[in-house]
């Protein structure tokens, strides 16, 4: 009894338990090869731990140390399918064989049944789902887009017929990879969205006296008044609302549309004001605005719903720059 004690004392100064090791009950008909299988060590390693001297001689129901940690359970689970291993579900799962076995009291590593449930570690990384893509239905006429989940950049673009490079262009995305759910999507450019109503007489919005000053060039100080572009929107005048959509029908025969972006330009109406040149225009909606070019500054500006200019700005949009390179580079 003495040298038995004596023994177990130096096992413990050779294996501190606490830290390293975990304690596994002896089932019935197994034996100290099954255990150490399990668990990936020798026999030889559990002899040692556990001051035992013949290997065939361990009883059922007896404690033994086994080195490692106490392997926790997490919540999931795993339905074995046919063709599965012990190794594969192990692999899909990344955590060791040997935890599985040991969670789940198999004795074997070469034999899982299919159709049995195996618990697995709390350290298991639980795949995602697979990404169902959701079709787009496409809006007439819609100017913005909310994105619905499983929706990607790619598809709305498809929907609504515009290149991807317009949609992160128009509505400045930083990663198209990462649009989330909820998120409104321009489908024109919203600068260009509101517009003087078709009911509204284009003479009182009176442009000339807008005094839009871009640059203060002694053209600006020309005396804009004399160059009468009101008489440019007498066309507009005669149009009704409800045709403000069809311009070759209500506009000048001698009118010139050229399409650029979500707008209509009259192209052989153009008129030189204060410095800048400024043309009757429909946006996407078919409403009616005046659009204005400054070519020495390469800058655009465009009258807004209550007939007043906004601020002008750089071309930000790729229809925006052709507008202004068309224009500037014809000699006036």
């Amino acid at each position: 009894m003495r040298r038995t004690a004596l023994a177990a004392l130096l096992l413990t100064a050779w294996f501190p338990l606490s830290a390293t090791a975990a304690s596994v009950t002896v089932r019935s008909g197994e034996t100290l090869s099954d255990i150490a299988n399990r668990y990936g060590v020798s026999v030889g390693t559990l002899m040692r731990m556990n001051g035992i001297r013949n290997p065939d001689l361990v009883q059922a129901g007896s404690r033994l140390q086994v080195p490692g940690p106490t392997v926790t359970a997490g919540s999931g689970r795993h339905r074995v399918n046919s063709g599965e291993t012990l190794s594969s579900i192990a692999s899909r799962y990344q955590v060791r064989s040997r935890d599985l076995m040991a969670l789940n009291n198999l004795r074997n590593a070469n034999h899982v049944e299919v159709g049995q449930t195996l618990r697995l570690p709390s350290n298991a990384v639980m795949p995602r789902p697979a990404f169902k893509p959701v079709a787009v239905t496409p809006i007439p006429g819609a100017t913005e887009h909310t994105v619905a989940k499983g929706q990607t950049l790619t598809q709305i673009a498809k929907a609504y017929k515009l290149p991807v490079a317009s949609l992160i262009s128009i509505n400045q995305l930083s990663d198209p990879n990462k649009v989330e759910v909820g998120t409104r999507l321009y489908l024109t450019d919203p600068s260009f969205q509101t517009a003087v109503t078709t009911q509204a007489q284009p003479a009182t919005t009176k442009p000339v006296q807008a005094k839009a000053k871009p640059v203060q060039t002694k053209a600006a100080q020309t005396k804009p008044v004399q160059t009468k572009p009101v008489q440019a929107k007498k066309p507009v005048v005669k149009a009704k609302p409800v045709e403000a959509a069809k311009p070759k029908q209500t506009l000048a025969k001698s009118a010139d549309w050229r399409t650029y972006g979500p707008l209509q330009v009259d192209w052989g109406n153009w008129q030189a004001m204060g410095g800048s040149q400024v043309v009757p225009t429909l946006n996407a909606q078919g409403q009616a605005l005046y659009l204005a070019v400054n070519c020495s500054a390469k800058k655009i500006n465009a009258t807004g719903a209550d007939g007043s200019w906004k601020t002008w700005e750089a071309p930000k949009n790729r229809f925006e720059k052709d507008l202004v390179k068309d224009r500037c580079q014809v000699k006036v």
